[in-house]
Parts: C-alpha cells; structure tokens; sequence
C-alpha cells in the first residue's frame, strides 16, 4: 500500500512538471498582451487630445476651415501640452512620429509607435519581437 502512495506521489511531480511550462507560458502572453493595450489606448488618446486642439476655438470664425498651427498640435500629442517638454506622455514617441493632415475641411493626427514587448529584455530570445501600433483621429475643420 505504501508502494501505490509513493508512485502517485511521483505522478503528481511530473505532471507539475509538465503543466507550468503552459501556464508560465500563458500568463507571460496575458502580461505582454496587457502592456500592449495599455499602450495602444495612451496612443488613443493623446491622438484625440492632438486633433482635439487642432480644431478648438476654429468653429465660427470668419475662416472655418483652419487648424493650430502643427508644432503646437504635435507638442500637444507629445507633452499634453502646446509647450515643449522633457518627457513625452508615452516614452519612445518622438515629434517625427506624429503626422497632422490637414484636407477637406478635415484634420487627421496619426501617430505610430514601435511596441517593443517587455520579454525582449531576455537575453535568449533572438528574434525581434517589437511591432508597430498606429492610433488615427480625424475631426471635421468647419460644417
């Protein structure tokens, strides 16, 4: 009797074994598609803040169709604010990053940002793993 408690014991040790590799595997994939989320939803919104700025104090004046001037939509993307700054609401964004078009009475702010995954930093792995996110926000100049 003892002999079929030390094998079962044995069983539950390889069974450990071969589970957590999955699960350490699976909660490093929830972890890495958390961040680049959380990422995403920054570019979001500082998009939506830059064309929000664009078109403030534009609608009624006697020419409707123009926005702020570029530099300051972009510090606004940058910074979330139109003066320069140190250090940019999500860090790796530069001002060559953001790209405003202004066409048809629509202005358009694009930024893309080169996500690069936290487990890059382990050495081992050898492929790059980063990639591109895009957010876009387009707001209407006049009616």
């Amino acid at each position: 009797m003892k002999r079929n408690g030390f094998s079962q014991q044995g069983i539950a040790v390889v069974e450990f074994v071969i589970v957590i590799p999955v699960v350490l595997v699976l909660l490093v994939g929830i972890v890495e598609f958390g961040s680049a989320l959380v990422r995403y939803n920054t570019l979001n919104k500082m998009v939506q803040n830059g064309v929000r700025y664009a078109v403030t104090d534009i609608y009624g004046t006697a020419s409707s169709d123009q926005i702020a001037s570029v530099t300051s939509i972009k510090n606004m993307v940058l910074y979330g604010h139109t003066g320069t700054g140190t250090t940019p609401l999500l860090e790796g964004v530069t001002a060559s990053d953001i790209t405003v078009t202004h066409a048809n009475k629509y202005v358009s702010v694009t930024v893309s940002y080169d996500y690069t995954p936290l487990l890059s930093i382990v050495p081992s792995v050898v492929m790059d793993m980063s990639f591109d996110l895009t957010a876009t926000a387009v707001s209407r100049t006049s009616l």
